[in-house]
């Protein structure tokens, strides 16, 4: 892994970090365009125009970062390492042990099953109530239904994040498996200098 200087360093750690906000701002815009789009009866970006907008968006979002990444001659994936041993070297003393690695591995693990069983009571709603509707007549002058447009949208999100939410907890559940057999070979070590 590269060596950086503090400086350049420090400007790949802020530039990570407004790419998380910048995201999370995004999403939170886009889920409130979506609610005004819903009470105002106004009709979905579908077609060609959804994505191109959701790609315009993602790209916009990524030229900061690809441009110091550059300008630092990074790779994402060497930049991404540096940031998280950056992260990790940051971390308070209590949270290099490994047992104490492996414990909140876990506990994010659980936390990522209960948040994917929780998306699939999420999806089988929005499929129910929207298949349900998906049939049915409308007269032509009724008011549009928004929860069949929220069902429809909380389904694709739904089916999106299961999958998601079940890989990271097994991933998350791997590496607690990992730092528990380093915490046990650390222990090991320690009871073989005590023994010497």
């Amino acid at each position: 892994m590269r060596e950086l200087s503090p400086e350049d360093l420090a400007r790949l750690m802020r530039s990570s970090r407004n790419l998380m906000i910048s995201l999370v701002a995004v999403v939170v815009l886009l889920v409130a365009g979506l609610v005004i789009l819903i009470r105002t009866d106004t009709d979905f970006p579908v077609g060609v125009l959804g994505p191109l907008l959701g790609i315009g968006i993602g790209t916009l979002m990524l030229v900061p970062q690809r441009a110091l990444l550059r300008e630092l001659g990074l790779t994402p994936p060497e930049a991404r390492a540096i940031v998280e041993a950056e992260k990790a070297r940051r971390r308070p003393a209590d949270l290099r042990s490994s047992l104490v690695r492996a414990r909140r591995e876990r506990i994010i693990a659980i936390v990522w099953t209960v948040a994917g069983l929780a998306w699939v009571v999420i999806l089988i709603i929005a499929a129910q109530y929207f298949f349900s509707k998906a049939g049915q007549t409308v007269e032509e002058d009724a008011p549009t239904d928004p929860w069949f447009a929220i069902s429809f949208f909380a389904g694709v999100v739904a089916l999106v994040m299961v999958p998601v939410a079940f890989v990271a907890a097994r991933q998350r559940y791997q590496s607690s498996v990992q730092w528990q057999s380093a915490s046990s070979s650390e222990a090991r070590v320690d009871d073989s200098d005590l023994k010497d």
